[in-house]
């Protein structure tokens, strides 16, 4: 079995621990705007603008990236051991879209997984391009999505009813749950099954351009075996990093009710991704032998599990059936408590990659892509 790269993992750990402040606002509000959330202490703004600048919208494409990395390093795999690509393949994207439904409709909606397995079903028609393709299609799929800053002020934003967050707030399990599947006297269940097909196609389209730029960076990436020797290539990596106080000063200008505000601030989110991949790495490269480096890197290798853990515990903390904590406790201590949870990510699971070589979620899937065999 090929080794795999430790760098890759580490900065896959790196990205959970973004994407968990980032939806962090949306655990303990249902909501990740200003007015909503409405943050009056000087600790409340500073964590609120902390999340909206350094961290959200600015992670997901780092994941992203890995995702389309992670691709062809998965096809080269199948390819190794004389195996047909097209079958694994849509195992895999059917495999993240039904991990994506039953998070969705179990733990949490604000789901990744689907999204990913949906966007997969188009990517996988990118598999064989030249990397010139890829990048010129990455830069178009860019390019297209900034129109929707000028639409909306917070990026992707997650809104949701009054109605629905008091089922939250309130709420027994089984009540949540039929408020994320739709389950509700005026849509009849026959309606949801009619619509459905309709649904995943649109679904995937969007996930395309959504997750395509950087997941098409990422193969480009890995085509050109870009993590292979990243030692050799600090002097990129460095050049890269200038993006990060680029991509914060663009970020800054969140509130600024201007067409060219919100533009740059959407040019920023993909800047301060590209500058965060290169500083990590820079800072892996310089102390890849230390204990924290090889936590990141567990972390990463059990990113399926760990994203699916975090869900788990924070609708428990937050949500009516479970500590009922949510919208109380106020944006810095939720920000405590995902630094604090994440500390205990990278130790509960540096002690399980000393035993088992992948996480039980990553094996039930794996199950799926090779039918067992693998």
């Amino acid at each position: 079995m090929k080794k795999r790269i430790e760098a890759i993992d580490a900065l896959r750990g790196f990205s959970l621990l973004g994407i968990l402040i980032a939806n962090m606002l949306y655990f303990q509000y249902g909501d990740i705007t200003q007015n909503t959330i409405d943050p009056t202490t000087w600790w409340d703004k500073g964590a609120f603008y902390f999340t909206k600048i350094f961290v959200e919208a600015s992670f997901y494409p780092i994941f992203g990236f890995l995702f389309g990395y992670g691709i062809i390093l998965f096809i080269r795999a199948l390819e190794n051991r004389d195996l047909k690509t097209r079958g694994p393949l849509w195992r895999r994207a059917i495999g993240l879209m039904i991990l994506g439904v039953l998070h969705i409709s179990l733990i949490w909606d604000g789901d990744i997984l689907f999204t990913y397995g949906a966007g997969l079903v188009i990517i996988m028609l990118f598999i064989k391009r030249k990397v010139k393709t890829m990048l010129i299609w990455a830069t178009i799929l860019a390019l297209l999505m900034m129109p929707l800053f000028l639409v909306k002020t917070d990026f992707m934003t997650l809104a949701e009813s009054e109605k629905t967050i008091a089922v939250l707030a309130s709420g027994t399990y089984w009540e949540v749950v039929q408020q994320r599947i739709g389950i509700t006297e005026d849509i009849p269940a026959v309606f949801g099954l009619l619509v459905l097909p309709i649904a995943i196609g649109l679904v995937a389209l969007i996930s395309f351009f959504v997750i395509g730029p950087f997941v098409l960076l990422g193969m480009a990436a890995a085509r050109t075996d870009f993590f292979s020797n990243i030692s050799g290539k600090t002097a990129i990596l460095k050049r890269l990093v200038l993006l990060v106080p680029i991509g914060l000063a663009c970020k800054a200008l969140l509130y600024w009710d201007h067409f060219a505000g919100k533009l740059l601030y959407g040019a920023g989110t993909y800047m301060l991704a590209l500058g965060y991949m290169a500083l990590f790495t820079l800072l892996y490269l310089a102390n890849h032998e230390s204990k924290l480096s090889k936590a990141f890197a567990s972390v990463g290798r059990l990113s399926l599990t760990n994203y699916l853990m975090q869900s788990l515990i924070f609708t428990t903390i937050f949500y009516g059936y479970g500590f009922g904590f949510f919208g109380e406790l106020g944006v810095a201590i939720g920000l405590v408590l995902a630094f604090t949870f994440y500390a205990i990510q990278l130790f509960a699971s540096t002690l399980y990659a000393k035993r088992f070589s992948i996480g039980p979620v990553e094996l039930l899937l794996r199950k799926f892509i090779y039918l067992g065999k693998g």
